[in-house]
C-alpha cells in the first residue's frame, strides 16, 4: 500500500495551514517532518514535479546552468511557509532567537536615529515572512506592515499569536487610488519617526516603471520611492533566509541611496528604484532556491519585450 498519496499530503498540509495548526504542531517538530517529506521520492517525481518544471523553465529563460544544485532544498524552503510564520510566534524570545539571527541590525537602528522614519524594504524572495514578528520581538515600536488584505486573511498573519500581532496597513483591489490611501496612512507613520514594511516588488496596482530584470522587462511600482523622498525616511532593504532546518537569517542591509535635493523628483525615484532591481535581480540569479514560486510562475510567462505585468495572487 502506498503510504504518501497527493490527497494524504493535501490532508495534512491543510491541518497546518489553521490556527489550531500553528499552535499544536511544535515548530520544530513540524520543521522535521517538512524536510523528510520534501526528501522523499514522492515529492520530489509526483507532488512537487510541477515546481520543479517551472524552475527548470525559469533556468533557461534566465540562463542558470546549474539548477540541480537546488533540488530538494526549494521544495523544503517553500513548503509551508504560512505555518512557520504562526509557528514561530509561539516560540520564547529565547527559543525564537535561537532560530532566528539578525545581521545588521545597525544599519536599522541608525537610520532611526536620524528621527524621519524608516521605509524597511522587503520582497517575495526568501522567507519574507519573518518581518511579521521579528521586529516586534526586537521591540522596535511603531512598526506597521503593509499588506494586501488576502494576503492578511492567510495563515501566515491571521495564525500569529496575539500578543506579536503586527500593525497591518491592509489595502483590498489593485486601484491607484486605494494605494494613495494607504500611502497617506503610511507617510503619517513615517513622520512619526516609525517603520514601514513593504515588499518592493509586488504587481498591484496599474502605474509602474519598466525595468529590465533577468532579461525580461517588467513593470516596478515606484511606491516605496515616492513614500521615501515625500517624508525624508531612509530606504533599509533587508532580505530573510531560511535553511532546510528552519533557521532564519535575517540581513539588514545600509541605506539606499536616495541622491541629494540638487537633483529632480523623478531622477531620484529611479535611483532608488535602479539600486533595489539590482540588488533583487542578484538575488534571483545567484539563489534560486529562495524563489517565490508564484513569482517564479508568472516571471516564464513574461515574454522577453513584453512590457505587461500580471495580476498579483499574493
Amino acid at each position: 500500500m502506498k503510504i504518501l498519496t497527493k490527497n494524504r499530503v493535501d490532508r495534512i498540509g491543510s491541518f497546518f495551514e489553521t490556527e489550531k495548526g500553528s499552535l499544536i504542531i511544535p515548530y520544530s517538530v513540524g520543521s522535521r517532518l517538512i524536510r523528510w517529506f520534501t526528501r522523499t521520492d514522492f515529492a520530489r517525481n509526483e507532488y512537487f514535479r510541477h515546481r520543479e518544471l517551472v524552475l527548470r523553465e525559469f533556468a533557461q529563460q534566465a540562463d542558470i546552468t546549474d539548477i540541480d544544485r537546488i533540488f530538494p532544498e526549494t521544495f523544503t524552503l517553500n513548503f509551508q511557509k504560512g505555518w512557520r510564520s504562526a509557528s514561530l510566534s509561539y516560540l520564547s524570545d529565547k527559543a525564537f532567537f535561537r532560530r532566528v539571527k539578525v545581521v545588521g541590525k545597525q544599519h536599522l537602528d541608525d537610520a532611526l536615529a536620524a528621527k524621519k522614519g524608516v521605509v524597511l524594504l522587503n520582497s517575495h524572495f526568501g522567507f519574507s515572512e519573518i518581518a511579521l514578528t521579528v521586529f516586534s520581538r526586537m521591540k522596535y515600536p511603531e512598526i506597521a506592515t503593509v499588506v494586501r488584505e488576502k494576503g492578511a486573511n492567510s495563515i501566515k498573519v491571521k495564525g500569529i499569536k496575539k500578543e506579536h500581532e503586527p500593525a497591518l496597513l491592509k489595502f483590498k483591489d489593485q486601484s491607484n487610488e486605494e494605494l494613495i490611501r494607504l500611502l497617506f496612512k503610511a507617510r503619517q507613520s513615517l513622520k512619526d519617526g516609525g517603520i514601514v514594511h513593504l515588499l518592493g516588488d509586488g504587481y498591484h496596482g496599474k502605474s509602474s516603471i519598466n525595468f529590465e530584470f533577468v532579461g525580461k522587462v517588467r513593470g516596478f511600482r515606484p511606491s516605496f520611492a515616492e513614500l521615501a523622498l515625500s517624508t525624508g525616511a531612509a530606504v533599509v532593504p533587508m532580505i530573510a533566509r531560511l535553511d532546510v532546518k528552519g533557521n532564519i537569517r535575517v540581513e539588514i542591509y545600509p541605506p539606499l541611496n536616495s541622491g541629494d535635493e540638487a537633483m529632480n523628483h523623478q531622477d531620484r525615484v529611479m535611483l532608488l528604484l535602479s539600486q533595489y532591481i539590482e540588488m533583487l535581480s542578484m538575488l534571483w540569479k545567484n539563489e534560486p532556491q529562495h524563489l517565490n514560486w508564484g513569482f517564479t510562475e508568472k516571471f516564464i510567462r513574461q515574454m522577453v519585450v513584453s512590457a505587461e505585468t500580471p495580476e498579483e495572487d499574493d
